[in-house]
């Protein structure tokens, strides 16, 4: 255990004490010392405890009191900083490899808790390749799509030929793991497991097999699909997993092009086997995510391995950019949908018994893929990424949104990417990351060549901040940082304490464990004094930790949230939630984010119009000189002024309709405006403007809405005495009155009618069984044959009895 201490202020005359491990302290350093004019903290670690570091100050208070804190000279600021390595140009020039992606390739160094933009720019490049896998389920029930699917390949082309000329189509089947219980292994099954409508026997049972690479031969594909051999397997689930992980890693074997769009049209009419199943088998060997294709094209490893899960797939066909559509009957369209939410880049659609709609089905597919663009990135854990675009719209607002949509050849997109280091890993192995950003199913990508900035160069040797048996440290031990890292069998503030404890009734040492003389309880009752420094008590759970200089904080004691502490979103730092992006309340439980509080697109795109606060995603309306704003938005303003419905609802009633609070009080005599009755009350936006006529549409007594509209009208001699002069529409939108004896004889009928129906239908069951019973019984009877032996349960009318003392004596 190394003892460290923070150098003495000289302005402020005040020292702050550490005790922590060395290794612990270094991770302090890295977070926090480096980044001196980042943020003041007040936590360090799981293993140990500490005092606030208030030597690390926020940029606006160095700023503002550097004279109090440290000399410039011995100030450690290190700023986020970008270089771009490589930067070509957007061009889609045909015959040359295209360039969608803007700039390619840069480095970062970016220090933690701050955000930093980076400007991306992306256009559709046209004829662009596209390479197109057809995989296919071959089993026997998928016989008569496969001499359909045959035919389609030339109208497949032609259709693709339209959006791009660079197109490779390739074939391949699968049916399933040849072991039990997915198909049988009886010798006869394995030779030929199923007839075919032909009256031929099938082909002997396979997993998967590459039956065509890509290639630019469209003819060669009808050939191949015709030739594939149809098999067959013994239970309801396929292995189309297995052969789809094989069709996405094997890049070479299928014929990938780099520089292309990836589809894989993925056909069958039953349901998939997954991660797990191969136990059933006694396969337990996890799946590699590897290729393993022999020079056949089969796959070889189908018994050695299980299938993969939908995890791998997903991340495999994110890192190989794969699109993939699933064409499956209707039936099985709910499951593939299920699948397609799962897997990035992936949509499904129904596959017809003919088979005719493929051709349209992969042309709206990858109609839909060109035409929009959506971001995705390979940011590690402690990178926190996200997107801001104005799409096509250059003069819009910048919103936070990943994709665009309505792209055409030419188009160009930018996108301001923030990237921002939420966490400093304790391995420094890490603070060096390589990620991508890119558009889903595309290969070009930007590279960033990430470096975070999580240690100082004061830490080092040779820096004037690193002096190895400084007199600070009392000769016996470094200077790092300013902070006191203590030689073996020293620790302390300035390394002045030799050993492990000093006597409980060295009062300097306990003045020192405290915060005040008023206050009476040492390192806060959580903690023993050695040295003049608080040792923290260490609790059951090594998780929940007591720390601070005088053991007065803890990181357990925050409100909790579904039985976590801040909810699980967050860090409990001396009583208070520390909550991670984008959460903050007082258990973290508030998610900050204003996409819910923005109206849909139109003129006002304003957070809450403009006209309030967004908190925990939700509208909170201002309220300003008694005008108070409502609705989900903020839109609405029934006190605004300039609306006098509610002032003059009460007259129009009482004098239209005669109802209302003035007609029950007898004062219509006190409505002093001019009200017509008429008809029905015209809106005429146009001509309402001109007039300053508003339209009201209020409640009013039983129920009743009425609609009536007004506007300033001067009358008097002189033209300056201002009335209302309003017109009322003539009926009122009344609610039909409920007919109370008609629910009721009609909830009785009903009742009755239902319990009858309900008897009936019981009493034709019970007939109907009845009827079923007694035949059964009839025709067992009469299939009985009866022996003529004696019926062991029948018991003769007389019983017959011996006198054991008769005797018969001869004559």
């Amino acid at each position: 255990m190394y003892k460290v201490d923070f150098r003495n202020n000289s302005r402020t005359k005040q020292m702050y004490p550490l005790i922590i491990d060395y290794q612990v302290f270094a991770i302090v350093l890295q977070l926090y010392s480096c980044n001196s004019l980042g943020t003041q903290i007040a936590s360090v670690s799981k293993q140990s405890v500490s005092a606030p570091l208030l030597r690390c100050v926020s940029k606006q208070t160095y700023l503002k009191e550097g004279d109090l804190w440290c000399q410039p000279s011995a100030v450690v600021h290190r700023e986020n900083t970008m270089d771009i390595l490589e930067n070509r140009r957007l061009s889609s020039i045909k015959g040359n490899d295209p360039v969608q992606v803007q700039p390619q390739k840069i480095r970062l160094r970016l220090r933690p808790g701050e955000d930093y933009r980076v400007t991306m720019k992306y256009s559709q490049a046209e004829d662009y390749p596209v390479d197109l896998y057809y995989l296919m389920d071959l089993s026997a029930s998928m016989e008569p799509y496969k001499d359909k699917l045959s035919k389609l390949g030339l109208q497949l082309a032609d259709a693709m030929k339209k959006l791009t000329s660079n197109f490779r189509i390739g074939f391949g089947s699968f049916v399933d793991k040849v072991v039990l219980p997915m198909t049988s292994t009886q010798p006869d099954k394995l030779e030929s497991p199923c007839i075919l409508k032909t009256e031929e026997p099938c082909a002997p049972p396979y997993d998967y097999k590459n039956q065509m690479p890509l290639t630019g031969n469209v003819t060669l594909f009808e050939d191949q699909v015709q030739a594939a051999p149809v098999s067959g397997n013994l239970d309801g689930p396929e292995g189309g997993l297995d052969a789809m992980m094989q069709v996405i890693v094997c890049t070479k074997e299928i014929g990938w092009r780099q520089k292309a769009r990836h589809l894989i049209v993925f056909s069958t009419d039953a349901i998939f086997h997954i991660a797990g199943d191969g136990k059933l088998a006694g396969i337990i060997e996890p799946n590699d995510c590897k290729c393993h294709l022999d020079e056949k094209g089969f796959y070889t490893y189908s018994l050695l391995q299980d299938y993969p899960s939908i995890s791998q797939l997903n991340r495999k066909a994110r890192e190989y950019n794969m699109n993939i559509i699933f064409a499956v009957p209707y039936e099985k369209n709910a499951t593939y949908q299920r699948l397609s939410r799962s897997i990035s880049g992936s949509s499904t659609g129904t596959l017809e018994n003919d088979s005719k709609n493929v051709v349209a089905l992969v042309s709206s597919e990858y109609e839909k893929l060109v035409d929009s663009v959506t971001m995705i990135d390979t940011a590690p854990k402690m990178i926190n990424v996200k997107y801001f675009s104005r799409c096509l719209n250059k003069m819009g607002e910048l919103l936070e949104r990943q994709e665009c949509g309505g792209l055409r050849v030419g188009n160009i997109i930018e996108f301001e990417v923030v990237l921002k280091v939420v966490e400093c890993p304790k391995d420094p192995r890490d603070w060096h990351q390589t990620m991508e950003i890119k558009p889903r199913g595309l290969n070009e990508s930007l590279t960033i060549d990430l470096e975070i900035m999580c240690d100082c160069p004061c830490e080092k040797p040779g820096h004037p901040g690193y002096q190895p048996n400084a007199a600070e440290c009392k000769g016996k031990g470094t200077s790092v940082c300013g902070v006191c890292s203590c030689n073996r069998g020293f620790y302390g503030k300035q390394c002045e304490c030799e050993g492990n404890n000093v006597s409980a009734d060295n009062s300097i040492s306990i003045t020192d464990c405290k915060p005040d003389n008023q206050t009476t309880e040492i390192c806060s009752g959580h903690g023993t004094c050695k040295c003049g420094v608080c040792d923290c008590d260490k609790r059951p759970n090594p998780q929940e930790l007591f720390y601070g200089k005088y053991c007065e904080c803890d990181n357990f004691s925050c409100k909790r949230s579904g039985g976590q502490v801040c909810g699980g979103r967050g860090k409990c730092e001396c009583g208070t939630c520390n909550c991670l992006p984008g959460w903050g309340g007082e258990t973290c439980d508030c998610k900050e984010t204003n996409s819910t509080c923005i109206p849909p697109s139109g003129e006002h795109v304003e957070i809450c119009s403009g006209r309030g606060d967004c908190i925990c995603g939700s509208c909170h309306c201002h309220e300003r000189d008694n005008i108070r704003y409502s609705g989900q938005y903020c839109e609405e303003c029934p006190t605004c002024p300039g609306q006098r419905c509610e002032e003059l609802k009460d007259c129009v009633e009482c004098v239209a309709y005669n109802a209302g609070p003035f007609a029950t009080n007898g004062k219509c005599d006190l409505c002093m405006h001019e009200i017509d009755i008429v008809d029905t009350v015209e809106e005429d936006s146009a001509k309402d403007a001109e007039t300053d006529a508003r339209i009201c549409r209020t409640p009013g007594d039983a129920g009743c809405t009425f609609v009536f509209k007004y506007q300033y009208h001067r009358a008097g001699t002189g033209g300056d005495i201002k009335i209302f002069k309003i017109q009322a529409q003539k009926e009122r939108a009344c609610p039909t009155p409920i007919n109370v004896f008609g629910v009721a004889l009609g909830v009785v009928i009903s009742t009755v009618i239902i319990g009858f129906l309900i008897l009936l239908i019981w009493k034709i069951l019970t007939i109907i069984h009845d009827k079923r019973e007694f035949a059964k019984f009839e025709k067992e009877r009469a299939l009985a044959r009866w022996d003529r032996g004696e019926n062991p349960l029948y018991k003769q009318a007389t019983s017959t009895f011996s006198n054991p003392m008769f005797k018969v004596y001869p004559s």
